[in-house]
């Protein structure tokens, strides 16, 4: 029995050692199978990107850039290099503003540095050539036939198209007169009436130009103007004018109707004045002239009428129309705040009744602190134009003054497109600038092509006393100049 119990436990024995073997191996073959613990992962390389990834814009336009930066354990310190002085950059941060300067190719590198990691990236830049507008200044001279002008049009763009066809838009300043036709406008009713048209040549009538012009003739060839531009996808745009004075023809209506709109000693038109009442027709005023009606509310009115009426997308206000005086420092009425105040609620009134119809102004030849010292012209009043003419024209002013007008016209902001002078003949008088001015029309030439990427445009007279254009041959070469890259 003794043997039998000792075998009995020695069994057991020997079946609990296997047992806890088994286990054992189980638990051996499950630790073998567990994973390991992942090892740690290398922190990722400093990387830079930038939005936007390439940039095309134009000299005086601005580019915010923003600079994205990856891998870093601290903030990174973010740098904005420029190429080259074509651009400059003003960083703040990740982010920096680049303002475009100088036509060309050129890049702009963020560069992030984070202890001793280093990344950089780079924003290709093209600036592209401003866009330029040329006005070409245009009087009924340049058409043979008022009654079919088609052909006379035709020939006229035709002639400026080296310098018209790389334009962003084409402005014809087609200058029917002072403001004769405007203020005796009496409406759609009346569109054969004759009209005081742009004839004289030095202050005098000339037998080559009488003939008659009349509301209904305008109204075609505006719009022949428009035809012929869109068969030559040309961007053409068509404005008339209004003048202070009596330079281009006798003002029946300002001298002799109604000089109480006139200041006669500084022979400017006086938007300030009270109307005087009359029985005459007007398009705006069917019952006549109303009393004690601000003389330059008056002719706006008349001249949104006309300009809707005839299809005119603009207007030039001529020779500082607006304010008394003319050209020169110090031949003016000298500044007061009154004044002031009045031309600036003349140029309110003067947006609000020509709507989306826009305006240019033709400047005093001055600086804006003479145009406020001088005419009283307030420095708010730049921001009602469409266009700003720096006048520049030969017989009235010379380089430094229309250098130092031009810039400072450049520094208004913001400000209407600033347009630059050229000077080769005039509508109106028998001298040539080209001829008797040469030397400072070469100089204006100059002038445009070195303030290219500032400027807005172009704007000169387009025909001569005759009725001519300027020589297609000073047109080319004045063009090659102007748009080479």
């Amino acid at each position: 029995m003794l043997r039998r119990g000792a075998s009995l436990a020695s069994r057991a024995v020997r079946t609990l050692a296997c047992a806890s073997f088994v286990v054992l191996a189980a638990c051996e073959d499950r630790a073998i199978e567990s994973p390991r613990p992942a090892e740690p992962k290398p922190p990722a390389e400093l990387a830079v990107s930038l939005s936007p990834a390439q940039i095309t814009c134009t000299p005086g336009r601005s580019v915010r850039v923003q600079a994205t930066v990856t891998g870093s354990v601290a903030t990174p310190l973010v740098t904005f290099v420029a190429h080259d002085v074509r651009v400059a950059v003003s960083a703040d941060g990740a982010t920096a503003n680049v303002r475009c300067l100088t036509r060309g190719q050129t890049s702009v590198a963020a560069v992030a540095v984070d202890g001793r990691e280093r990344a950089s990236a780079t924003v290709p830049i093209t600036v592209q050539p401003r866009p330029a507008s040329v006005v070409l200044f245009a009087t009924p001279k340049m058409l043979a036939d008022f009654e079919n002008p088609r052909s006379g049009v035709a020939a006229f763009l035709q002639h400026y198209e080296p310098l018209t066809r790389r334009a962003s838009e084409v402005i014809v300043i087609f200058a029917v007169g002072n403001s004769e036709h405007m203020l005796s406008y009496r409406g759609p009713a009346y569109m054969s009436d004759s009209v005081m048209w742009a004839a004289y040549t030095d202050g005098k009538d000339v037998p080559a130009f009488n003939r008659k012009l009349r509301f209904r003739q305008i109204a075609n060839i505006v719009q022949t103007f428009k035809d012929v531009a869109a068969e030559s996808r040309l961007r053409l745009k068509v404005y008339d004018q209004i003048d202070p004075g009596p330079e281009m023809a006798w003002e029946y209506w300002k001298y002799t109707r109604h000089p109480e709109c006139m200041d006669l000693r500084l022979e400017s038109f006086d938007i300030r004045g009270r109307l005087k009442p009359d029985s005459l027709i007007y398009a705006s005023a069917p019952q006549g002239a109303p009393a004690g009606k601000l003389c330059g509310e008056f002719i706006v009115d008349q001249a949104a009428v006309y300009l809707r009426d005839h299809g005119f997308d603009g207007i030039l206000y001529g020779n500082q129309f607006g304010t008394r005086g003319k050209w020169e420092p110090g031949r003016g009425p000298g500044y007061t705040a009154a004044e002031a105040e009045a031309i600036q609620a003349f140029l309110d009134y003067s947006n609000r009744a020509y709507g989306e119809r826009e305006i240019m102004w033709f400047d005093s030849y001055n600086n804006v602190d003479v145009e406020r010292e001088t005419f009283s012209f307030p420095y708010s009043g730049y921001q009602a134009f469409d266009y700003l003419m720096a006048s520049g024209f030969c017989v009235i002013t010379d380089t430094p003054r229309y250098v130092d007008n031009l810039e400072s016209k450049l520094r208004i902001n913001p400000g209407p497109r600033i347009l630059a002078t050229l000077d080769y003949v005039d509508p109106w008088y028998t001298y040539d600038s080209m001829r008797d001015f040469a030397e400072e029309s070469q100089r204006l030439e100059d002038i445009a092509v070195r303030y290219r990427d500032r400027i807005d445009g172009l704007v000169f007279f387009a025909n001569d006393h005759n009725g001519v254009p300027v020589p297609r041959r000073i047109i080319e070469a004045f063009a090659a100049r102007f748009y080479a890259d």
